[in-house]
């Protein structure tokens, strides 16, 4: 055990970060915690309610601190390009909360700082309000779902991972062409793609939806109703 120190709120969030780049569902734990603090897992109870609440503050510092260090100077695209490709590095480094952080909301300044920055970049693009109010939910659970994907993976066994990684060149390559002629079309190119390009198809897209608002929400013979527009 470490040695025994006096317990804070902050020691104890530096001890449950260190334990969230931990993989597997047990890494994050009261009594890991304890242990990793080298005290006695009750005394956490003293400064947090539950596990839930240690789990929304690492959440929180972690995004809290991606945010902060986002470029202020680039224009808005390159902002969120940059914000996308963060937050499933966040994610991937640290598997013990990806999952539960992707399916909830933390309500604590990091998480609202980084809803003021999509909505700014968003706004900053064109968007009227309420498409940017859609756009943002759009981007970001868009972009959190595939950073838990990545990280749920990341986490795999390496026997498991390297099965599915050579399934491309092995298995889909030996299918017959005559009953799955498509895959036979494209199999040489599936096989080369990987986890950062598909990232970048997923961000283009997105982003590319955003400028198509903003064109629309700058022409001033658009007289369509934005929530529609927001909706597709």
């Amino acid at each position: 055990m470490r040695t025994r120190a006096a317990l804070t709120p902050e020691l104890i969030i530096d001890a449950a970060s260190r334990l969230a780049a931990t993989a597997g569902a047990d890494a994050l734990t009261v009594r890991a915690l304890g242990k990793e603090l080298g005290a006695d897992p009750t005394a956490i109870y003293r400064h947090f309610r539950d596990k839930d609440e240690i789990i929304l503050e690492v959440a929180d510092r972690l995004v809290a601190a991606t945010v902060e260090a986002l470029p202020a100077d680039r224009p808005w695209r390159a902002r969120l390009e940059w914000l996308a490709r963060q937050t499933v590095r966040l994610f991937v480094a640290h598997p013990a909360i990806a999952p539960i952080v992707a399916l909830r909301t933390t309500r604590r300044p990091g998480e609202f700082q980084t809803v003021e920055a999509v909505l700014g970049a968003l706004r900053e693009a064109g968007l009227s309000d309420a498409d940017a109010a859609m756009q943002h939910l759009v981007f970001s659970e868009t972009i959190f779902s595939y950073a838990a994907m990545c990280s749920a993976y990341a986490a795999l066994d390496e026997k498991s991972r390297e099965g599915d990684e050579a399934a491309w060149s092995r298995e889909y390559r030996s299918l017959p062409p005559q009953r799955y002629p498509n895959i036979a079309a494209a199999t040489e190119f599936l096989a080369g793609i990987d986890d950062d390009m598909v990232l970048e198809g997923i961000v283009r897209a997105l982003l590319d939806r955003v400028e198509s608002l903003g064109a629309r929400s700058e022409d001033p013979a658009d007289t369509g109703d934005a929530a529609d527009r927001a909706g597709q």
